[in-house]
């Protein structure tokens, strides 16, 4: 692999200009979860540039496209996401949003931009490697989920992807480092809406109510037992109360109180017992103060699980790119989440962080409206991306 390295670092310096500016028009127009019409188009404009053939419309604005290498071999697929954020920029830069209350707060812009130079490099590359790489453009990452629909679209056959790699850049890592781990890298997660129905009345006359805030305050003390006396101290899992609602008078004691929330979790075993927790806690305190609830629990993303030899193959590409005192192995699990999980659940494959930060005590925060990064850091997106690739069809 050194002696294609050269021609990468190359390639990328060409490209780079181009990508800078792909990566600003991205962020100046930001557009939500199945609304990436315009970045789509953007990314499709520099595709057609390149005369390079591609799929769009996969569930909804998802992009798919394929590099042929020399000969036929195995298929490997590169993973970017495309939305952006509810958030009002306030970084004063000069490409910021141009949308009011919409911002690429998590870093999207990069990795669409990354992962379209790391496509133009291996496009003038294809007569060095054998087998297929796929590109894949996914929409709705941060909410919905754009990747499990564009599976079921097909994209992971004709022909088969045999491997996934994906890169997310990183505010809690410095710049010129990447983080890669086996096995557990990030946390499922789920989302649920417990309503406590009561009985309303007047706050004097408390006797005369079933209040449903009571119920909602110790429903909320008692899940966190869940946590500390139900997993295994060695397990890792939250459960976060994240909106309270009720009630309209500070002497009226409501109907109803609903609250939202999250739960993550690192296996399937721990997200099955703290779904049973919740319901539990809940018909508990329910039956302690004579009311009732209704719980809506949806099941989102699966934990994101990296294979160990893939894992392995993304270290070795990104030695390359930082040298090897720049890689993080041990790190622990984030209980944030990724719906890149759902694509290293159907084939082996391997996500990576690489870092954005300047300074760690004064780490670049996800989702923040002052969230910023140096465009340098597309470089590594680009060598890392394109070397992944390369490594898996090499040993193949």
């Amino acid at each position: 692999m050194r002696q294609i390295l050269p021609k990468i670092k190359s390639l990328t310096q060409k490209y780079y200009p181009e990508i800078v500016a792909l990566r600003h028009a991205i962020h100046m127009h930001p557009e939500l979860e199945f609304e990436e019409e315009n970045t789509a188009n953007l990314l499709c404009a520099m595709l057609d540039k390149y005369g390079i053939k591609y799929q769009r419309n996969i569930a909804k604005t998802g992009i798919l496209t394929q590099i042929q290498g020399e000969k036929e071999g195995k298929c490997v697929l590169l993973r970017a996401d495309m939305d952006a954020l509810p958030v009002q920029e306030e970084t004063n830069l000069p490409y910021a949003s141009k949308i009011a209350g919409k911002m690429h707060a998590c870093g999207h812009d990069g990795h669409s931009a990354g992962l379209m130079g790391a496509l133009l490099i291996l496009n003038e590359l294809k007569s060095e490697f054998n087998g297929t790489i796929k590109f894949m453009f996914q929409p709705a990452e941060e909410g919905s989920g754009g990747a499990k629909p564009m599976i079921e679209a097909g994209i992971l056959e004709n022909p088969k992807v045999d491997a996934v790699f994906g890169c997310h850049l990183w505010g809690a890592l410095l710049e010129n480092t990447a983080q890669i781990v086996s096995g557990e890298m990030m946390a499922g997660v789920d989302v649920f809406k417990l309503e406590f129905i009561g009985r309303g009345g007047h706050g004097a006359h408390p006797y005369t109510t079933i209040d449903p805030i009571v119920m909602a305050a110790k429903f909320i003390s008692d899940i966190q037992c869940a946590i500390s006396r139900r997993l295994k101290p060695v397990d890792a899992g939250v459960i976060t109360i994240g909106s309270i609602h009720a009630g309209t008078a500070f002497n009226i004691i409501p109907e109803n109180a609903i609250l939202t929330g999250t739960v993550r979790f690192l296996s399937e075993e721990n997200q099955a017992l703290l779904q049973k927790a919740i319901e539990n806690t809940a018909k508990a305190v329910t039956l302690e103060f004579g009311g009732e609830f209704k719980l809506n629990y949806k099941r989102e993303y699966p934990p994101l699980i990296n294979d160990e030899k893939m894992a392995l193959l993304a270290r070795k590409a990104f030695v390359e790119v930082l040298g090897e005192e720049n890689i993080i192995t041990n790190a622990k699990p984030d209980m944030g989440a990724e719906d890149f999980a759902f694509l290293t659940q159907a084939r082996q494959g391997a996500y990576v962080f690489v870092g954005i930060s300047k300074d760690l005590k004064n780490p670049t925060l996800h989702h923040s409206s002052t969230f910023c990064w140096d465009d340098e850091n597309l470089k590594v997106l680009m060598q890392g991306d394109a070397l992944m690739a390369l490594e898996f069809l090499k040993q193949t």
